[in-house]
């Protein structure tokens, strides 16, 4: 079984962030961003394809998971070594993020 190494963007760990305090900041559940974030890491590290093909970008390969508890969609590309999180985006905004190369 291969697993991969995960790594954030820098856009990604602004969003991460951004999505973390404002969950800390309006909830009272505080360690289910960071569990669910976790889970979802832990999965793809092993089976990144699992999260849906996101054909609404100009980035090959980008797929994307939904992270139901945090409201969250998880953008993100992979190849044999690595998965590359793109961006965390709150699905309550009704569209997704533009993400660039």
């Amino acid at each position: 079984m291969n697993r991969r190494r995960i790594r954030f963007t820098a856009t990604a760990q602004r969003h991460a962030q951004r999505e973390k305090e404002w969950w800390l900041a309006n909830r009272d559940e505080k360690a289910v961003f960071a569990d669910e974030i976790e889970h979802a890491l832990q999965i793809l590290e092993i089976l990144p394809a699992a999260g849906s093909k996101y054909g609404q970008s100009r980035t090959p390969g980008l797929r994307r998971v939904y992270l139901e508890k945090i409201d969250c969609h998880l953008y993100y590309t992979f190849d044999d070594s690595e998965v590359l999180v793109r961006a965390l985006w709150g699905a309550r905004r009704r569209r997704g993020h533009k993400i660039h190369h």
